[in-house]
């Protein structure tokens, strides 16, 4: 009897302790984790630009803020100029060596843009432009992929190699299979600073090139297998680089097999379904800070490495921001708008906008200045 009384206390007090302190405790500690300071702004709600609102096509393929504020983005119809609320096209027609525009970068010293497209290299400087082609200066191929601009030097990644301008003495210099370790000469991308340059190559994973030194170094895969990561966090994911993208010490590269991230001494690699990464399929990484934004055929995500967002639709429709953070459980939280479209092209950020150049128009990300304004759904 003595026992079954025992018990029945030790019952009634453990009922009356989780009734008193149970469940406030966990929708505390949940409300607690939905309130975490995320490392990078939050997107609150999404502004789409389409055909009918000025834009010349539907498919965009890549938008830079310049340094004067003019938003510049690149389409499959022309290069569009955008101030006081307006879009300004400049096309074949005003110089433009071709319609579709598949790259950017702005020399901040002299306000020039460079606009790489399928045939040929532009320089758009005080309203005018002047055209670069394969058969009348030193750029390597016509299709343009990339550009970067390094203290006085602009790096072209091309289809046939990389083409580096002088822009004080206007002399090219030509990287390729021939004087290089690259093994194809498809050069994806071009990114760098202080004196470091990197280029993502087609096949040949990363070439690093030190501008004092004048020398490369190769970063490849370690495993060398195209469709599988068989050793992780060793390396580059992938030797087929879609994209690199280089701040603050921070390596990023993209493939369409996954992502990898590199800091000088650690390399760190993510591939769907074993990571927050929502595809293996990338198009383009964006490097602010040591954050990185990731466009995908299926949305953009937002990272640090450790902690994630990734913005896309869902079956019905409807805008998600879907939250990682280590050791808790995915947080989707349903927005009232969303990206235009979850293949994404090219992205601009900084810490009070973002914007989306997508197959289907263009977006533009407005910030949360606190969390707590979207519904919240812990995912199961």
């Amino acid at each position: 009897m003595k026992t079954m009384l025992n018990s029945l206390t030790l019952a009634t007090g453990i009922a009356l302790l989780f009734s008193l302190s149970g469940t406030p405790d966990v929708r505390a500690a949940e409300t607690a984790t939905n309130d975490l300071p995320l490392p990078f702004p939050l997107i609150e709600r999404f502004e789409n630009f389409h055909v009918q609102d000025g834009m010349p096509t539907h498919k965009v393929h890549c938008v830079l803020r310049a340094s004067d504020d003019k938003l510049w983005v690149g389409t499959y119809d022309g290069a569009l100029v955008r101030e006081d609320g307006k879009f300004r096209r400049i096309g074949v027609e005003d110089g433009l060596s071709h319609k579709m525009v598949l790259c950017m970068v702005e020399d901040k010293r002299t306000g020039d843009m460079w606009i790489g497209t399928m045939r040929g290299l532009n320089r758009y400087s005080a309203g005018r432009v002047t055209t670069y082609l394969q058969t009348d200066s030193g750029l390597p191929n016509n299709v343009i992929y990339g550009l970067g601009i390094v203290d006085d030097t602009l790096w072209v990644a091309t289809a046939a190699g990389l083409g580096v301008l002088n822009l004080k003495t206007g002399e090219w210099t030509i990287y390729d299979h021939t004087n290089t370790t690259m093994h194809e000469p498809w050069v994806y991308s071009v990114a760098g600073a202080n004196g470091r340059v990197f280029v993502g190559v087609w096949g040949s994973g990363i070439l690093e090139y030190d501008l004092t030194r004048k020398i490369f170094t190769e970063y490849r895969d370690p495993d060398r297998d195209f469709h599988f990561e068989l050793v992780h966090d060793a390396g580059p994911i992938n030797d087929v680089t879609s994209w690199v993208a280089w701040d603050e010490g921070i390596l990023w590269q993209s493939t369409y097999f996954g992502m990898s991230r590199y800091d000088g001494s650690r390399w760190r690699t993510w591939e769907e379904k074993k990571s927050p990464l929502v595809s293996n399929f990338i198009n383009f990484i964006w490097a602010h800070g040591r954050v990185a934004w990731v466009g995908t055929d299926r949305g953009v995500s937002v990272t640090d490495g450790d902690t994630w967002v990734t913005y896309r639709a869902n079956e019905n429709g409807e805008g998600l921001a879907e939250i990682t953070r280590p050791g808790q459980p995915v947080e989707t939280r349903t927005m009232a708008t969303k990206l235009p479209n979850d293949f994404v092209l090219g992205i601009w950020a900084d810490d009070q906008e973002a914007w989306f150049a997508t197959s289907d128009g263009l977006g533009h990300a407005n910030f949360a200045a606190s969390p707590k304004s979207a519904k919240v759904a812990t995912a199961k």
